[in-house]
């Protein structure tokens, strides 16, 4: 199997979330991704929930890297990072703004011992501006920009998102411009730096937000699950006491549902005749499908609407979504050997047809290649033996 980026080596220094979801889609695509940790291994190891003792975030986030644990706060522990970035091609941290540089490690010093080298440098609010030292967490992100308040009841509080997408999206822009970067070097020679933080992710995200906020006023509320231009749109409870969510606000998708529920005289109805009509009476629309709804189960809701091509789908619980034929058609869900046995996992992403992302190894424990990548760099057993028992190494 060709790796894309096989002979690309990157330096993790990262933690949480962001940072190592971008190094572990760079090891999807074939780089040498080394895990850098503390001693006592990172923050997301004594993180559950566990299985057999290790974090399951952990296992997902450090596949395809080998992991090596160092004290930075030691001098020689900082000395040999710094051999490991003389011939790096990317190093990947998501400290707070200004701890790379306290520990000596500026663009400037980085840039002169490795003109190669790539910084990808993540955080909550941005490098440099009024916020760039305030913390930063996926849950702050989404409501200190726009979206958790347009997310919920309207006659209810703000949500968070079901899943951390600030974290994770920020990780797939790290990926991305780690890989424009090395685009870019290879016409060129010329590295960068790549800085991405929660915030862009943010508001990146909002999209059409920004326009009608700016230019409209007109205000995002919080909708629930309904659409916020056309009707019937949403969930639907079945006579199982499930959930289905049916998309019929196009013109077609509407005129095909209400002939399959029996309501055809409302095709023309002027109530309900148009996108804008139909949004602004979707109480009264989305009341009348689901009296349809109601009346069959999850199933049979799937089955009837799907035959005459009417968007829908049943609102599947994890579990079951992670069973879905097409899931497992397209290999979303694979069980990757381990030394604590088969874990399963996400596959990776993005298919491409010469070269295919893959998980090549699962997650490793702390500090698991410590010996192997120190010797790759000219330490003896015994100058190792030496860093170990100064609690340099791990």
């Amino acid at each position: 199997m060709t790796k894309l980026l096989e002979g690309i080596k990157v330096i993790d220094l990262s933690r949480f979330l962001a940072g190592p979801y971008c190094a572990s889609m760079l090891g999807d695509m074939g780089a040498d991704v080394i895990k850098v940790e503390p001693l006592e291994g990172e923050y997301l190891r004594h993180t559950g929930p566990f299985y057999k003792g290790e974090s399951l975030y952990c296992m997902e986030m450090n596949r395809n890297k080998r992991a090596i644990a160092v004290s930075t706060r030691e001098k020689e522990g900082r000395e040999l990072l710094i051999e490991m970035f003389k011939d790096a091609d990317v190093v990947i941290n998501n400290y707070k703004p200004g701890v790379m540089e306290k520990m000596g490690f500026t663009w400037e010093f980085l840039h002169e011992l490795n003109p190669r080298l790539i910084l990808v440098s993540i955080s909550g609010w941005g490098q440099t501006g009024p916020k760039a030292s305030q913390p930063g967490f996926d849950s702050l992100a989404q409501a200190a920009f726009g979206l958790m308040s347009m997310t919920g009841d309207p006659n209810g509080e703000p949500y968070l998102a079901g899943s951390f997408l600030m974290d994770y999206g920020t990780g797939i822009y790290s990926a991305l411009g780690t890989m424009y970067a090395l685009y870019y070097r290879e016409k060129t020679g010329i590295a960068q730096r790549v800085d991405t933080c929660l915030l862009d992710t943010a508001i990146s995200l909002m999209v059409d937000a920004v326009p009608v906020e700016s230019l409209l006023q007109l205000h995002r509320k919080r909708m629930a699950n309904l659409d916020r231009n056309s009707a019937p749109v949403g969930n639907f409870m079945t006579s199982d006491g499930k959930y289905v969510f049916i998309v019929a606000g196009p013109n077609n998708f509407y005129a095909a549902l209400m002939n399959v529920i029996g309501k055809s005289e409302l095709i023309e109805d002027p109530r309900f005749k148009e996108p804008d009509s139909r949004f602004q009476n979707t109480e009264l629309i989305n009341g009348i499908v689901g009296e349809w709804v109601k009346q069959h189960t999850r199933e049979e809701v799937v089955e009837i609407l799907s035959s005459k091509g009417i968007p829908v789908s049943a609102v599947l619980e994890c579990w079951e979504a992670i069973q879905d034929e097409q899931v497992k058609h397209n290999e979303m869900v694979i069980n990757f050997p381990s030394k604590l046995g088969e874990i399963p996992m996400p596959g990776f992403p993005v298919k491409m047809s010469e070269t295919p992302g893959a998980v090549y190894h699962g997650a490793t424990l702390t500090g698991e290649h410590t010996d192997e990548v120190l010797r790759e760099y000219g330490l003896s057993d015994e100058r190792i033996a030496e860093l170990r028992a100064k609690n340099v190494i791990r």
